[in-house]
C-alpha cells in the first residue's frame, strides 16, 4: 500500500512539470506571436499527396528567411517559400511547425534571400501596373525601367516506357517550369520573349552589345534570366539607347 501510495504523488509531480513545460512553451509562442496575429491566421497549403518530379516551388522546397509587407505592415525575418504552382505565398511558423497561407488580397511586396517579388492587382495602382495579377520577381528597376520575371510551375503526366522504382508505375506526375519576362517602361508593358525584343524597344543594334556580351559571358538563349538583366541594366545606365 506504501508503494502504491507513493507513485500517486511522482505521477501528479510529472504531470504538473508537463504541464508547466507546456505552459513555457505556450508563453514563448505566444510573445513571438506578439504583433504577428494577422500573419498567422492563414489556411493550411493544399496537400500535393502524389509523388512528383520537380518541385511546385519556385526555387526550391527549402524555407528561407525573408520580410513581407502585409496588411501595410512590414513583417521581418519570417520564413517563407512561393508556390508558383498555385501562385500562394507560404509561411512557415517556426514556434509551432506549422504552415500557412498567406491571404494575397492583403501581401503588396515579400523577399525571400535576397529575390524580391512584388504583387500585382486587379484594380491597378497606376498605368504602369499592366501586368496580370500575381507575384511576379524584380530582376531590376530604376525610375524609368523595371524588369520582371514570373514563374509558373505547370502540372503535367507523362507515360514512360518504363515503371519508376519508386512508385511501380510508368505514369510520370511533374511540375515543369514557365518563365516570362516584363518589362514596364515609359507606361508602357512588354512581354520579352527573346533578345532582339530588347533591341527593338530600345531601338539599338546588336553590335552595340557585344562587347557586354563577350565580357559577362552571357548566353542570351539558356540563361535569359541573368542576360536580360545584365543587358537591360547596361542599356539603362549607358544612354546608348536611341530612345
Amino acid at each position: 500500500m506504501r508503494k502504491r501510495a507513493l507513485l500517486i504523488p511522482l505521477f501528479v509531480l510529472f504531470a504538473l512539470a508537463a504541464s508547466a513545460q507546456k505552459s513555457i512553451e505556450y508563453k514563448a509562442f505566444a510573445d513571438s506571436a506578439d504583433g504577428f496575429s494577422n500573419l498567422y491566421r492563414g489556411s493550411a497549403p493544399l496537400a500535393y499527396r502524389f509523388l512528383h518530379t520537380g518541385t511546385f516551388f519556385a526555387y526550391g522546397v527549402e524555407f528561407l528567411p525573408g520580410e513581407v509587407l502585409f496588411n501595410d505592415k512590414l513583417y521581418t525575418d519570417v520564413m517563407l517559400n512561393l508556390n508558383s504552382h498555385l501562385d500562394e505565398l507560404y509561411l512557415f511558423i517556426k514556434e509551432t511547425g506549422r504552415y500557412v497561407v498567406l491571404n494575397k488580397n492583403f501581401v503588396d511586396y515579400f523577399s525571400i534571400a535576397h529575390r524580391k517579388f512584388y504583387h500585382f492587382r486587379e484594380s491597378k495602382k497606376s498605368e504602369a501596373d499592366t501586368l496580370s495579377p500575381g507575384f511576379y520577381e524584380l530582376l531590376y528597376g530604376n525610375e524609368s525601367a523595371r524588369l520582371f520575371k514570373k514563374t509558373k510551375k505547370v502540372y503535367a503526366e507523362r507515360i514512360n516506357h518504363f515503371a519508376s522504382a519508386a512508385t511501380n508505375s510508368k505514369l510520370e506526375r511533374m511540375f515543369m517550369p514557365l518563365y516570362s519576362y516584363y518589362l514596364i517602361k515609359d507606361k508602357e508593358t512588354y512581354n520579352i520573349k527573346r533578345f532582339r525584343d530588347i533591341l527593338s524597344i530600345y531601338d539599338i543594334r546588336r553590335r552595340d552589345l557585344r562587347p557586354l556580351i563577350r565580357e559577362k559571358s552571357l548566353d542570351v538563349t539558356k540563361d535569359k534570366e541573368n542576360s536580360f538583366t545584365e543587358i537591360i541594366s547596361f542599356i539603362e545606365t549607358s544612354g546608348i539607347s536611341r530612345k
